[in-house]
């Protein structure tokens, strides 16, 4: 995969890739004029996504394409039926890594993600983001030139080496709590109580402020959960809404009898995380190599939390790659990676750097 070009409309696009044929991956932000008619005209492949926005550089943008060519060897799959699927293991035979779309609002990514572990070859590494809307609708999101689809990812085999940085900047504020009951990204009580009041209570008390019908996002896009793992890696989660059983739905799965911290954020701490992960990537890479491409994705809802302040993020990172490559990729609902034989994550509120080398 080669590094990405914005272009700010779909017909800027098929205007400067007439009689191309190189296979694409389009990140197509969620406002843009996007009808999937048009790709009809490109002569080569594209499969692709609708994310909230898509970065370029120090720069995001809810309109726009990131268009990223794929070489010739690197093959790609589309998982059409995230509940019901296979894949075949001579797909991965020539893999170094892969990148992996998924629709993050899907309830059968982490059953994915498990499949997949198993099926690629030991040290490939993985990074890639849940595609989807800002309006939380389960609109399809993921697509070919042909095609549509929902409850489906997107899997690109690449006989690159990747490099990974990964950090999220969030810091505890209560807990532990167990969960007692959840099923797959609904969280139902906490300690044996309402998982929402328990939640409530915790975040009213520290943020001064009341949930009412109609704010809970505003509120809980500063507080997300923490699953702590066994290595004490805390993988967060995010909470989207609650539904008409009172119960919190997230993005991503909630394992039951797992152990969660309520967590909280400071602007520049998750800044500084920022642009620690950029740093982790690139310290893996020989200084001599300047053939590698900068991919990001990072949380949508980190954005919303910074607001005015997210520009600082992205130039956190930027800083800390050579000034000559573009930094490029996606705002998503939630993060994938790994690091090497380690199972393949889904993260939430999470900064992913990849150097493809």
């Amino acid at each position: 995969m080669k590094e990405g070009i914005y272009y700010d409309c779909i017909n800027d696009f098929l205007n400067k890739n007439r009689d191309i044929e190189t296979k694409k991956l389009l990140l197509v932000a969620e406002y843009t004029n996007f009808e999937l008619k048009k790709l009809e005209s490109y002569s080569g492949e594209i499969i692709g996504a609708v994310v909230p926005f898509i970065v370029y550089n120090n720069e995001f943008f809810n309109k726009g394409i990131i268009s990223c060519d794929l070489e010739e060897e690197n093959n790609f799959l589309l998982i059409e039926n995230l509940k019901e699927f296979s894949i075949e293991d001579s797909f991965f035979k020539k893999s170094k890594s892969l990148v992996v779309l998924v629709d993050g609002l899907s309830s059968y990514i982490s059953d994915f993600l498990d499949n997949l572990f198993q099926n690629i070859p030991e040290n490939t590494q993985v990074i890639g983001g849940g595609a989807g809307k800002m309006t939380f609708e389960r609109d399809p999101v993921i697509f070919t030139k042909n095609q549509f689809c929902k409850d489906s990812a997107i899997i690109i085999s690449l006989n690159k080496k990747l490099n990974l940085g990964i950090q999220n900047g969030w810091e505890y504020l209560e807990g532990p709590f167990l969960t007692t009951n959840s099923e797959k990204n609904i969280l139902k009580t906490l300690n044996f109580k309402n998982a929402f009041e328990v939640y409530k209570q915790v975040v009213e008390k520290d943020s001064g402020k009341k949930f009412t019908d109609d704010n809970f996002f505003d509120i809980a896009k500063s507080y997300p959960l923490g699953i702590i793992k066994y290595d004490k890696e805390v993988i967060v989660r995010d909470p989207i809404f609650v539904d008409s059983d009172n119960n919190m739905v997230l993005v991503g799965d909630i394992p039951q009898n797992s152990t969660i911290n309520i967590l909280k954020g400071k602007e520049d701490n998750l800044i500084k995380s920022s642009g620690i992960a950029t740093k982790k990537a690139m310290e893996q890479i020989d200084l001599n190599n300047e053939n590698y491409c900068v991919v990001v994705f990072d949380c949508i809802s980190r954005a919303i939390f910074l607001g005015d302040r997210f520009v600082e993020e992205l130039e956190e990172m930027k800083k800390n790659i050579n000034p000559s490559k573009n930094l490029f990729g996606a705002l998503t609902l939630g993060e994938i990676a790994n690091n090497g034989d380690e199972y393949i994550t889904f993260y939430n509120k999470t900064c992913v750097t990849g150097i493809l080398c």
